[in-house]
Protein backbone atom coordinates (compact mmCIF):
# COMPACT_ATOMS: atom_id res chain seq x y z
CA UNK A 1 0.00 0.00 0.00
CA UNK A 2 1.51 3.62 -0.73
CA UNK A 3 1.04 5.92 2.11
CA UNK A 4 0.91 9.15 0.60
CA UNK A 5 -1.39 11.15 2.78
CA UNK A 6 -1.96 14.92 2.06
CA UNK A 7 -0.01 17.43 3.93
CA UNK A 8 -0.29 20.86 3.86
CA UNK A 9 1.84 23.46 3.63
CA UNK A 10 1.24 27.53 3.29
CA UNK A 11 -1.98 26.75 0.80
CA UNK A 12 -3.48 23.57 -0.32
CA UNK A 13 -3.66 19.94 -0.40
CA UNK A 14 -2.69 17.12 -2.37
CA UNK A 15 -5.10 14.40 -2.40
CA UNK A 16 -4.50 10.79 -4.09
CA UNK A 17 -6.99 10.36 -5.80
CA UNK A 18 -5.68 6.58 -7.36
CA UNK A 19 -2.43 4.55 -7.32
CA UNK A 20 -0.76 1.95 -8.27
CA UNK A 21 2.41 0.38 -7.37
CA UNK A 22 2.85 -1.56 -10.57
CA UNK A 23 3.50 -4.70 -8.65
CA UNK A 24 6.40 -3.06 -6.62
CA UNK A 25 8.84 -3.23 -9.34
CA UNK A 26 10.85 0.16 -8.62
CA UNK A 27 13.33 1.67 -11.31
CA UNK A 28 9.91 3.30 -12.54
CA UNK A 29 10.99 6.20 -15.19
CA UNK A 30 9.64 8.02 -17.88
CA UNK A 31 5.60 9.05 -17.93
CA UNK A 32 3.32 9.51 -21.02
CA UNK A 33 -0.62 9.34 -20.87
CA UNK A 34 -2.91 8.76 -24.02
CA UNK A 35 -6.57 7.84 -24.30
CA UNK A 36 -7.17 5.63 -20.97
CA UNK A 37 -4.15 4.44 -21.02
CA UNK A 38 -0.45 5.69 -18.55
CA UNK A 39 2.42 4.65 -19.63
CA UNK A 40 5.62 4.21 -17.42
CA UNK A 41 9.47 3.69 -18.66
CA UNK A 42 12.16 1.93 -17.05
CA UNK A 43 15.68 2.92 -15.59
CA UNK A 44 16.62 -0.64 -15.78
CA UNK A 45 16.01 -3.28 -18.62
CA UNK A 46 12.64 -3.63 -17.53
CA UNK A 47 9.85 -3.18 -19.60
CA UNK A 48 7.07 -0.42 -20.09
CA UNK A 49 4.27 -0.80 -18.13
CA UNK A 50 0.92 -0.56 -19.51
CA UNK A 51 -1.66 1.17 -16.77
CA UNK A 52 -5.66 1.95 -17.68
CA UNK A 53 -6.42 4.50 -15.97
CA UNK A 54 -9.76 4.93 -17.39
CA UNK A 55 -10.99 4.82 -13.82
CA UNK A 56 -8.36 7.30 -12.48
CA UNK A 57 -9.26 6.32 -8.39
CA UNK A 58 -8.59 2.63 -9.60
CA UNK A 59 -5.70 2.91 -12.28
CA UNK A 60 -4.93 -1.07 -12.83
CA UNK A 61 -1.74 -2.53 -14.53
CA UNK A 62 -2.98 -3.92 -18.42
CA UNK A 63 0.30 -5.18 -19.76
CA UNK A 64 3.73 -4.73 -20.48
CA UNK A 65 5.63 -3.49 -23.57
CA UNK A 66 9.37 -5.53 -23.64
CA UNK A 67 12.67 -3.59 -23.71
CA UNK A 68 15.40 -4.58 -25.75
CA UNK A 69 18.03 -6.28 -24.47
CA UNK A 70 20.71 -4.08 -22.77
CA UNK A 71 18.40 -0.86 -23.06
CA UNK A 72 16.47 1.19 -20.62
CA UNK A 73 13.23 2.38 -22.32
CA UNK A 74 13.87 6.05 -20.23
CA UNK A 75 11.99 8.17 -21.54
CA UNK A 76 7.93 7.89 -23.18
CA UNK A 77 6.01 10.59 -25.03
CA UNK A 78 2.76 9.74 -26.60
CA UNK A 79 0.75 11.71 -29.18
CA UNK A 80 -2.42 10.91 -28.54
CA UNK A 81 -4.23 12.37 -31.66
CA UNK A 82 -2.06 10.35 -33.74
CA UNK A 83 -2.64 7.37 -31.23
CA UNK A 84 1.11 6.41 -31.29
CA UNK A 85 3.80 6.04 -28.05
CA UNK A 86 7.45 6.96 -29.13
CA UNK A 87 9.90 5.08 -26.21
CA UNK A 88 13.68 6.99 -26.02
CA UNK A 89 16.06 3.84 -25.27
CA UNK A 90 19.75 4.21 -24.58
CA UNK A 91 21.88 1.42 -23.92
CA UNK A 92 23.24 0.31 -20.82
CA UNK A 93 26.06 -1.98 -21.51
CA UNK A 94 27.26 -3.47 -24.83
CA UNK A 95 24.62 -5.04 -27.22
CA UNK A 96 22.09 -2.35 -25.74
CA UNK A 97 20.45 0.01 -28.17
CA UNK A 98 20.48 3.75 -29.04
CA UNK A 99 17.19 4.93 -30.67
CA UNK A 100 13.47 6.17 -30.66
CA UNK A 101 10.89 3.19 -30.98
CA UNK A 102 7.45 4.11 -32.30
CA UNK A 103 4.08 2.09 -31.19
CA UNK A 104 0.41 2.43 -32.61
CA UNK A 105 -2.93 1.66 -31.87
CA UNK A 106 -6.42 1.36 -33.25
CA UNK A 107 -9.18 1.58 -30.96
CA UNK A 108 -7.35 0.25 -27.51
CA UNK A 109 -4.59 1.67 -26.83
CA UNK A 110 -3.47 -1.33 -24.79
CA UNK A 111 -2.66 -2.80 -27.68
CA UNK A 112 0.41 -1.63 -29.32
CA UNK A 113 1.59 -2.67 -32.86
CA UNK A 114 5.52 -1.34 -33.48
CA UNK A 115 5.50 1.37 -36.40
CA UNK A 116 8.92 2.39 -36.61
CA UNK A 117 12.45 3.69 -35.33
CA UNK A 118 15.14 5.96 -35.59
CA UNK A 119 18.84 4.62 -34.59
CA UNK A 120 21.61 6.58 -33.54
CA UNK A 121 23.78 4.48 -33.51
CA UNK A 122 26.49 4.60 -30.96
CA UNK A 123 25.64 7.59 -29.57
CA UNK A 124 22.83 7.62 -26.49
CA UNK A 125 19.98 9.86 -26.82
CA UNK A 126 19.13 11.85 -23.72
CA UNK A 127 16.20 13.49 -23.51
CA UNK A 128 13.06 14.72 -26.25
CA UNK A 129 10.71 17.30 -26.62
CA UNK A 130 7.47 16.65 -28.50
CA UNK A 131 6.46 19.86 -30.38
CA UNK A 132 3.56 19.60 -32.57
CA UNK A 133 3.13 21.83 -35.53
CA UNK A 134 0.05 22.94 -36.14
CA UNK A 135 0.05 25.23 -38.78
CA UNK A 136 2.21 22.76 -40.56
CA UNK A 137 0.73 19.60 -39.73
CA UNK A 138 4.27 17.80 -38.26
CA UNK A 139 5.18 16.33 -35.30
CA UNK A 140 9.06 17.26 -33.92
CA UNK A 141 10.90 15.55 -31.61
CA UNK A 142 13.56 17.51 -30.28
CA UNK A 143 15.91 15.48 -29.02
CA UNK A 144 19.41 15.77 -26.33
CA UNK A 145 22.33 13.63 -26.69
CA UNK A 146 23.82 15.15 -23.24
CA UNK A 147 27.38 14.30 -24.54
CA UNK A 148 28.45 17.62 -25.79
CA UNK A 149 29.95 19.09 -29.16
CA UNK A 150 28.71 18.70 -32.61
CA UNK A 151 25.13 17.29 -32.93
CA UNK A 152 23.83 17.29 -29.50
CA UNK A 153 20.84 18.56 -30.67
CA UNK A 154 18.86 16.08 -33.31
CA UNK A 155 15.41 17.11 -34.26
CA UNK A 156 13.52 14.03 -35.92
CA UNK A 157 10.34 14.43 -37.92
CA UNK A 158 8.34 12.07 -36.49
CA UNK A 159 5.10 12.94 -38.53
CA UNK A 160 5.11 9.60 -39.84
CA UNK A 161 5.99 7.47 -37.05
CA UNK A 162 6.33 4.89 -39.72
CA UNK A 163 9.50 6.59 -41.00
CA UNK A 164 10.76 8.99 -39.10
CA UNK A 165 13.73 11.14 -40.18
CA UNK A 166 16.03 13.72 -39.25
CA UNK A 167 15.49 16.98 -40.19
CA UNK A 168 18.60 19.01 -38.26
CA UNK A 169 21.38 18.55 -35.84
CA UNK A 170 22.60 21.84 -33.42
CA UNK A 171 25.74 21.79 -31.02
CA UNK A 172 28.24 23.75 -30.10
CA UNK A 173 27.52 25.03 -26.65
CA UNK A 174 30.10 25.06 -23.61
CA UNK A 175 28.48 22.24 -22.19
CA UNK A 176 26.30 18.75 -22.55
CA UNK A 177 22.46 19.58 -23.85
CA UNK A 178 20.73 17.91 -21.13
CA UNK A 179 17.43 18.98 -22.54
CA UNK A 180 15.62 21.38 -24.71
CA UNK A 181 11.79 23.02 -24.26
CA UNK A 182 10.20 25.27 -26.88
CA UNK A 183 7.44 28.24 -26.97
CA UNK A 184 3.78 26.95 -27.73
CA UNK A 185 4.55 28.35 -31.00
CA UNK A 186 8.05 26.70 -31.60
CA UNK A 187 9.54 29.88 -32.35
CA UNK A 188 11.61 30.30 -28.70
CA UNK A 189 13.62 27.40 -27.61
CA UNK A 190 15.12 26.82 -23.84
CA UNK A 191 18.05 24.73 -24.17
CA UNK A 192 19.33 23.82 -20.93
CA UNK A 193 23.32 22.79 -21.39
CA UNK A 194 23.84 21.44 -18.04
CA UNK A 195 26.75 23.42 -16.72
CA UNK A 196 26.71 25.64 -19.23
CA UNK A 197 24.24 26.80 -18.01
CA UNK A 198 20.72 27.99 -19.65
CA UNK A 199 20.74 29.52 -23.28
CA UNK A 200 17.88 30.86 -25.46
CA UNK A 201 17.75 30.48 -28.93
CA UNK A 202 15.89 31.33 -32.05
CA UNK A 203 13.96 28.05 -33.45
CA UNK A 204 12.09 30.47 -36.04
CA UNK A 205 13.09 28.35 -38.69
CA UNK A 206 11.97 25.07 -37.64
CA UNK A 207 8.44 26.88 -36.93
CA UNK A 208 8.46 28.54 -40.46
CA UNK A 209 9.05 25.13 -41.95
CA UNK A 210 12.06 26.15 -43.10
CA UNK A 211 14.11 24.13 -46.42
CA UNK A 212 17.56 22.99 -43.46
CA UNK A 213 16.49 24.66 -40.79
CA UNK A 214 18.96 26.12 -38.31
CA UNK A 215 18.68 27.41 -34.40
CA UNK A 216 20.51 30.64 -33.84
CA UNK A 217 21.38 31.03 -30.16
CA UNK A 218 19.97 34.39 -28.82
CA UNK A 219 22.06 34.41 -25.13
CA UNK A 220 25.92 34.46 -25.92
CA UNK A 221 28.37 32.00 -23.38
CA UNK A 222 28.77 34.98 -20.69
CA UNK A 223 25.11 35.71 -20.91
CA UNK A 224 23.84 32.21 -19.86
CA UNK A 225 22.39 31.90 -17.09
CA UNK A 226 24.33 29.74 -14.57
CA UNK A 227 23.95 27.50 -10.53
CA UNK A 228 27.56 26.74 -9.95
CA UNK A 229 28.41 24.49 -8.82
CA UNK A 230 25.24 23.18 -10.11
CA UNK A 231 23.76 22.74 -13.37
CA UNK A 232 20.96 23.77 -15.69
CA UNK A 233 18.72 20.10 -15.84
CA UNK A 234 15.16 21.46 -17.11
CA UNK A 235 14.27 24.94 -18.27
CA UNK A 236 10.54 25.14 -19.10
CA UNK A 237 8.77 28.48 -20.29
CA UNK A 238 5.71 30.11 -18.11
CA UNK A 239 2.82 30.01 -20.04
CA UNK A 240 1.88 33.51 -20.97
CA UNK A 241 4.80 35.35 -19.30
CA UNK A 242 8.68 36.09 -19.74
CA UNK A 243 9.53 33.82 -17.19
CA UNK A 244 11.10 30.37 -16.75
CA UNK A 245 11.75 27.37 -14.29
CA UNK A 246 15.25 26.14 -13.78
CA UNK A 247 16.06 22.38 -12.15
CA UNK A 248 19.53 21.92 -10.66
CA UNK A 249 19.81 17.56 -10.84
CA UNK A 250 22.47 16.40 -8.31
CA UNK A 251 23.16 13.09 -6.76
CA UNK A 252 24.88 12.53 -3.58
CA UNK A 253 27.84 11.33 -5.53
CA UNK A 254 27.97 14.53 -7.55
CA UNK A 255 27.55 17.59 -5.57
CA UNK A 256 25.21 15.97 -2.91
CA UNK A 257 24.23 18.67 0.29
CA UNK A 258 22.33 21.25 -0.06
CA UNK A 259 21.43 19.75 -3.51
CA UNK A 260 19.65 21.48 -6.36
CA UNK A 261 16.84 23.99 -5.36
CA UNK A 262 14.65 25.47 -8.69
CA UNK A 263 14.77 29.35 -10.16
CA UNK A 264 12.65 31.46 -11.45
CA UNK A 265 14.08 32.71 -14.25
CA UNK A 266 13.16 36.24 -16.20
CA UNK A 267 13.76 35.74 -20.03
CA UNK A 268 12.36 39.11 -21.00
CA UNK A 269 16.04 39.76 -22.37
CA UNK A 270 16.90 36.40 -23.78
CA UNK A 271 20.56 38.18 -24.35
CA UNK A 272 20.93 37.30 -20.06
CA UNK A 273 18.29 35.66 -18.35
CA UNK A 274 18.59 36.29 -14.81
CA UNK A 275 16.91 34.52 -12.00
CA UNK A 276 14.37 36.27 -9.84
CA UNK A 277 14.22 33.78 -7.04
CA UNK A 278 14.98 30.29 -5.73
CA UNK A 279 12.47 27.77 -5.06
CA UNK A 280 14.06 25.10 -2.61
CA UNK A 281 12.77 22.53 0.44
CA UNK A 282 13.62 22.23 3.90
CA UNK A 283 16.69 19.47 2.78
CA UNK A 284 17.87 22.39 0.09
CA UNK A 285 18.95 24.56 3.62
CA UNK A 286 22.34 23.76 4.45
CA UNK A 287 21.79 23.77 8.04
CA UNK A 288 19.38 21.12 7.43
CA UNK A 289 20.84 18.69 4.52
CA UNK A 290 23.53 17.23 6.85
CA UNK A 291 20.67 15.88 9.30
CA UNK A 292 18.15 14.65 6.27
CA UNK A 293 18.05 10.89 5.69
CA UNK A 294 20.16 9.54 3.12
CA UNK A 295 18.43 9.82 -0.08
CA UNK A 296 18.85 12.79 -3.51
CA UNK A 297 17.21 15.83 -2.68
CA UNK A 298 17.23 17.88 -5.60
CA UNK A 299 15.06 19.31 -8.32
CA UNK A 300 13.65 17.33 -11.53
CA UNK A 301 11.25 18.11 -13.70
CA UNK A 302 8.78 21.30 -14.02
CA UNK A 303 5.19 21.62 -15.66
CA UNK A 304 4.01 25.07 -15.13
CA UNK A 305 0.73 26.79 -15.12
CA UNK A 306 0.54 30.68 -15.77
CA UNK A 307 1.07 30.76 -11.56
CA UNK A 308 1.61 27.30 -10.13
CA UNK A 309 5.08 25.40 -10.58
CA UNK A 310 4.40 21.44 -10.25
CA UNK A 311 7.98 20.25 -9.97
CA UNK A 312 9.04 16.23 -8.97
CA UNK A 313 12.00 16.37 -6.33
CA UNK A 314 13.06 12.86 -6.14
CA UNK A 315 13.10 12.35 -2.38
CA UNK A 316 11.05 15.51 -1.99
CA UNK A 317 8.30 14.12 -3.77
CA UNK A 318 5.98 16.24 -5.34
CA UNK A 319 6.39 20.04 -5.08
CA UNK A 320 3.83 22.73 -5.97
CA UNK A 321 4.67 26.25 -5.79
CA UNK A 322 2.75 29.59 -6.37
CA UNK A 323 4.90 31.44 -8.70
CA UNK A 324 2.41 34.65 -9.14
CA UNK A 325 5.01 36.89 -8.05
CA UNK A 326 8.23 36.02 -9.45
CA UNK A 327 10.31 37.47 -6.78
CA UNK A 328 8.33 35.76 -4.15
CA UNK A 329 7.38 32.32 -4.87
CA UNK A 330 5.74 30.65 -2.15
CA UNK A 331 5.79 26.84 -1.34
CA UNK A 332 1.77 25.64 -0.93
CA UNK A 333 2.16 21.83 -0.76
CA UNK A 334 4.71 18.61 -1.12
CA UNK A 335 3.35 15.04 -1.26
CA UNK A 336 6.51 12.80 -0.23
CA UNK A 337 4.83 9.31 -1.12
CA UNK A 338 5.71 5.80 0.83
CA UNK A 339 5.07 2.89 1.43
CA UNK A 340 5.86 0.10 -0.92
CA UNK A 341 9.44 -1.78 -0.60
CA UNK A 342 10.38 -2.03 -4.67
CA UNK A 343 11.75 -5.38 -5.74
CA UNK A 344 14.63 -2.95 -7.57
CA UNK A 345 16.27 0.35 -7.05
CA UNK A 346 18.92 2.56 -7.29
CA UNK A 347 22.01 2.94 -5.02
CA UNK A 348 23.21 5.85 -6.43
CA UNK A 349 20.18 7.76 -4.91
CA UNK A 350 19.93 6.91 -1.34
CA UNK A 351 18.14 4.99 0.56
CA UNK A 352 14.29 7.46 1.25
CA UNK A 353 10.81 5.16 0.04
CA UNK A 354 10.38 8.98 -1.81
CA UNK A 355 12.23 9.12 -5.23
CA UNK A 356 9.80 10.91 -7.56
CA UNK A 357 11.12 11.32 -10.72
CA UNK A 358 8.64 12.05 -13.86
CA UNK A 359 7.51 15.04 -15.33
CA UNK A 360 3.93 15.29 -13.61
CA UNK A 361 1.03 15.49 -15.98
CA UNK A 362 -2.27 17.42 -16.16
CA UNK A 363 -4.72 16.07 -17.21
CA UNK A 364 -8.99 16.38 -16.92
CA UNK A 365 -7.58 18.04 -14.09
CA UNK A 366 -6.39 15.68 -12.41
CA UNK A 367 -2.06 15.58 -11.86
CA UNK A 368 -0.34 12.00 -12.49
CA UNK A 369 3.50 11.45 -12.04
CA UNK A 370 5.89 8.52 -11.68
CA UNK A 371 7.63 7.35 -8.91
CA UNK A 372 10.59 5.21 -9.07
CA UNK A 373 9.99 3.32 -6.25
CA UNK A 374 6.20 3.80 -5.69
CA UNK A 375 5.20 3.03 -8.52
CA UNK A 376 1.93 5.77 -10.26
CA UNK A 377 0.10 8.44 -8.60
CA UNK A 378 -2.83 10.46 -9.45
CA UNK A 379 -3.05 13.01 -7.25
CA UNK A 380 -5.95 16.34 -6.77
CA UNK A 381 -4.78 19.69 -6.33
CA UNK A 382 -6.68 21.94 -3.67
CA UNK A 383 -5.63 25.73 -3.27
CA UNK A 384 -4.63 28.95 -4.79
CA UNK A 385 -5.12 28.85 -8.60
CA UNK A 386 -6.56 25.23 -8.33
CA UNK A 387 -8.54 26.84 -11.36
CA UNK A 388 -5.46 26.60 -13.40
CA UNK A 389 -5.52 22.88 -13.43
CA UNK A 390 -8.98 22.01 -12.94
CA UNK A 391 -9.54 23.95 -16.25
CA UNK A 392 -6.59 21.54 -18.39
CA UNK A 393 -7.64 18.83 -20.47
CA UNK A 394 -3.89 18.53 -20.88
CA UNK A 395 -0.30 19.70 -20.17
CA UNK A 396 3.03 18.54 -19.55
CA UNK A 397 6.21 20.06 -19.19
CA UNK A 398 7.64 18.18 -22.39
CA UNK A 399 5.64 19.24 -24.96
CA UNK A 400 3.43 21.96 -26.77
CA UNK A 401 0.09 19.41 -26.39
CA UNK A 402 -1.62 21.76 -23.28
CA UNK A 403 -5.43 21.69 -23.82
CA UNK A 404 -7.74 23.55 -21.66
CA UNK A 405 -10.95 22.15 -20.82
CA UNK A 406 -14.06 22.73 -22.45
CA UNK A 407 -15.99 25.82 -20.55
CA UNK A 408 -18.71 23.99 -18.49
CA UNK A 409 -22.35 24.44 -20.34
CA UNK A 410 -24.88 25.89 -17.91
CA UNK A 411 -27.47 23.44 -16.83
CA UNK A 412 -30.77 23.64 -18.42
CA UNK A 413 -33.19 24.93 -15.60
CA UNK A 414 -37.36 25.33 -15.81
CA UNK A 415 -38.65 28.58 -15.58
CA UNK A 416 -42.13 29.26 -15.09
CA UNK A 417 -43.51 32.02 -17.47
CA UNK A 418 -43.29 35.65 -16.01
CA UNK A 419 -46.83 36.59 -14.85
CA UNK A 420 -47.84 40.40 -14.70
CA UNK A 421 -48.75 42.36 -12.21
CA UNK A 422 -52.58 42.22 -11.71
CA UNK A 423 -53.80 45.56 -12.56
CA UNK A 424 -56.81 47.39 -10.95
CA UNK A 425 -59.90 46.21 -13.39
CA UNK A 426 -61.47 49.50 -14.79
CA UNK A 427 -65.08 49.81 -15.20
CA UNK A 428 -66.53 49.90 -18.53
CA UNK A 429 -67.61 52.76 -19.59
CA UNK A 430 -70.11 52.75 -22.75
CA UNK A 431 -71.40 56.26 -23.97
CA UNK A 432 -71.77 59.32 -21.16
CA UNK A 433 -72.24 58.88 -18.02
CA UNK A 434 -73.80 61.42 -15.54
CA UNK A 435 -71.23 63.05 -13.12
CA UNK A 436 -73.86 63.11 -10.37
CA UNK A 437 -74.63 59.87 -10.49
CA UNK A 438 -71.14 58.36 -10.27
CA UNK A 439 -70.45 61.01 -7.35
CA UNK A 440 -73.41 59.63 -5.46
CA UNK A 441 -72.02 56.31 -5.95
CA UNK A 442 -68.93 57.02 -4.57
CA UNK A 443 -70.32 58.68 -1.18
CA UNK A 444 -72.17 55.87 -0.82
CA UNK A 445 -69.07 53.59 -1.01
CA UNK A 446 -67.71 55.54 1.54
CA UNK A 447 -70.67 55.95 4.05
CA UNK A 448 -70.19 51.83 3.86
CA UNK A 449 -66.86 51.71 5.20
CA UNK A 450 -67.78 54.48 7.72
CA UNK A 451 -66.23 57.53 6.38
CA UNK A 452 -68.26 61.23 6.84
CA UNK A 453 -68.69 62.43 3.07
CA UNK A 454 -69.71 65.96 2.52
CA UNK A 455 -71.49 66.12 -1.03
CA UNK A 456 -71.35 69.42 -2.12
CA UNK A 457 -74.44 70.33 -4.69
CA UNK A 458 -74.31 72.93 -7.35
Amino acid sequence: MILAAPVQAADGTLEVVGRTDLGARGLNAGLALAGNCAYVGSRGEGPIAIVDVSDPAHPAPAGLLPAAAGTTPRELRAYPDGHWLVVLDYALRAGGVNALRFYRWDADCRQLTAAGSYNFGSRPPHEMYLWRDAAHGRILLFVTMFSGGAGDLQVIDASDPAAPHLLATAGGLPGPLHSIALDPDGRKGYLSDWTGGLYLADTSQFADAAPSPQLRLLTASAGAFRTPPGNVHSAVPVPGRQLAVTTDERYPGTGGCPYGSAHLVDVSDPAHPRATATMAIAENDPAVCPGAAPGTWTSHNPTLTANLALVSWYSGGVQVFDISEAAHPVSLVQLRPSGVQAHAGDPALGSTATMTWSYPIIRNGLIYVADINQGLLVLRYHGSHEEEISGLAFAEGNSNLTQSLPAPTPSPTTTQPSTPARQPTKPAVSGSVNPALLLLLLAAALVAAGAVVWVHRR
